[in-house]
């Protein structure tokens, strides 16, 4: 028998790593969902924490402030310089 621990608040990856370390599996409320379980942090779960559940089965997280799909973007300070300068110089 594993223990559910308190996932909520946590990141979801830190979440996801400590469920496997307790012989829990970790999914969201979609298990047929496309997008995994990396980013934001846990708002809920179910079963509620101290639960004792067989090993290796599943806990439903929902996760809030994903982000942006698409990737992490960050600005480029300074700026590059740009060609039109270059040729002036």
């Amino acid at each position: 028998m594993a223990v559910v621990p308190d996932f909520v608040g946590k990141q979801a990856l830190d979440a996801w790593l400590s469920g496997h370390e307790a012989g829990l599996l970790l999914q969201g409320p979609d298990p047929d969902s496309p997008h995994p379980l990396l980013n934001g942090r846990v708002a809920a779960q179910l079963p509620a924490p101290g639960a004792r559940l067989p090993q290796w089965s599943a806990v439903t997280v929902w996760i809030t402030g994903g982000g942006d799909p698409a990737g992490v973007r960050e600005p480029r300070r300074p700026l590059p310089n740009l060609l039109e300068d270059q040729a002036e110089g």
